[in-house]
Order: structure tokens, then C-alpha cells, then sequence
């Protein structure tokens, strides 16, 4: 499930984008203003941030330059707005995309996946790809620019897990209880084992598996 920070001081368009995303398995998070938004932001983990552009106290533009300071969440705007000028001035502060109102919600939330899949890696067919990597989550298969890799599923479990999770920082623990269940009562040293032979694989690749000294492992699209 992803989780969505949606800002906007039109209280029933609030209530509305929130039925509509939870209907479709999606969780929003609401915020009145621009403050709160970027309170927001700071206090949780989002995979899209939305924001109208104008709101009380903080206005959208201020918010998404306050979030781009300690975040790469992606961010939609949203506005009445829609001159050119206006558009330019969205995409320069930082934005992945720019609604103009009134908008279908369906539009909205078919904008708000694309966003957060580009931004994670993630193929249509909802399997991961990024930097030449891709994983057949059907035929539990990985590969870099079409070379099948010699991985076990349980590799392969742990790099999708990795790349679906792009530029977020997993513990070991958290990788743990994910690929081998809460209920494993083995070393947490296993991770780096597997680590150790993914990036293997990954050949030149492998530099895309970061290690987070005291924190643990974070897959980043190679620069």
C-alpha cells in the first residue's frame, strides 16, 4: 500500500481524494495548509506528497522548497492556476507534475501512481526496474541489461524488496521480518550474506546496494 500526504484547505475535496485513493487501496494522509504539510512531511515517510498551491500560512510553492530541503518525496501541485508562467514556477521550486483544477479524480490518482512507480523504479506490469536491473516478480527472475542473473528466490526477494524500497534506508531488522518473517530466530547477519552475493551478481551494477553505516542497506539509482 502507498501513503499519500495530501495539503489542501477545500475541506471536501480533502474528504473526496481521501474515499476515493483509500478505495483504491492508496492511504492519505490530510493536511489544512502548507505549515502542516510540511510538518507532515518531517514527522513521516511518504511516496507522493500533494499540494495545492494556494493555502493559508504556508503557501504550496514555500512547502514543497521546505520539504526539498530534507526530502525526495516526489510532489504533485495542484491549482486554479494554469497559465504557463505558473506551470514553469511549480517545476522550478522542485515538482514532479503539476494538476490544474477543476481534475478528474481518476486522472489525479492515475498521475499520483505513475508519479510514485517513475519515482520507485517500478514497470507498469508492476515489476521493478532501474539502472539496466530488473526483476520478473512472476517468474521470480533477475536481470541486468537482459542477462539473467544466478540468484536464489530468496536474493531476489531481498532485491526487489531493495528497489521497490528505492532511496529509503532499511534496517536489517526491518529487512528481516520482511523477506524472512517476524517469527526468525536466526543471525541478522544473514542479510549481509545475501548482500554480499547479490552485489555479486549485479556486477557493475552492484554499487546501486548502498550500506548505511549503523542503519543498514538502501538501493539508489547509480549516478
Amino acid at each position: 500500500m502507498f501513503k499519500v500526504l495530501f495539503a489542501d484547505d477545500e475541506f471536501e475535496l480533502c474528504e473526496t481524494v481521501r474515499d476515493y485513493f483509500n478505495a483504491k487501496g492508496t492511504e492519505v494522509v490530510i493536511a489544512e495548509d502548507g505549515r502542516k504539510a510540511v510538518k507532515a512531511a518531517e514527522q513521516e515517510d511518504f511516496d507522493l506528497i500533494i499540494l495545492d498551491v494556494m493555502m493559508p500560512n504556508v503557501n504550496g510553492i514555500e512547502a514543497c522548497r521546505q520539504i526539498r530541503k530534507t526530502a525526495k518525496t516526489p510532489v504533485i501541485f495542484l491549482s486554479a492556476l494554469g497559465e504557463e508562467h505558473d506551470l514553469l514556477g511549480g517545476y522550478a521550486c522542485g515538482a514532479d507534475d503539476y494538476i490544474v483544477k477543476p481534475f478528474p479524480l481518476s486522472v489525479l490518482y492515475q498521475k499520483s501512481l505513475s508519479t510514485i512507480r517513475r519515482y520507485r523504479g517500478i514497470t507498469e506490469c508492476g515489476n521493478p526496474a532501474c539502472c539496466g536491473i530488473e526483476i520478473d516478480k512472476r517468474a521470480m527472475k533477475a536481470f541486468v541489461n537482459g542477462r539473467e542473473l544466478a540468484l536464489s528466490i530468496k536474493d531476489i526477494q531481498l532485491l526487489e524488496y531493495l528497489m521497490t524500497n528505492k532511496n529509503i534506508v532499511l534496517s536489517r531488522e526491518i529487512i528481516i521480518s520482511r523477506i524472512w518473517g517476524y517469527d526468525f530466530d536466526g543471525d541478522e547477519r544473514v542479510v549481509d550474506t545475501h548482500i554480499k552475493t547479490i552485489r555479486k551478481a549485479l556486477g557493475e551494477r552492484a554499487g546501486c546496494i548502498k550500506t548505511v553505516i549503523n542503519a543498514g542497506y538502501c538501493f539508489e539509482e547509480a549516478k
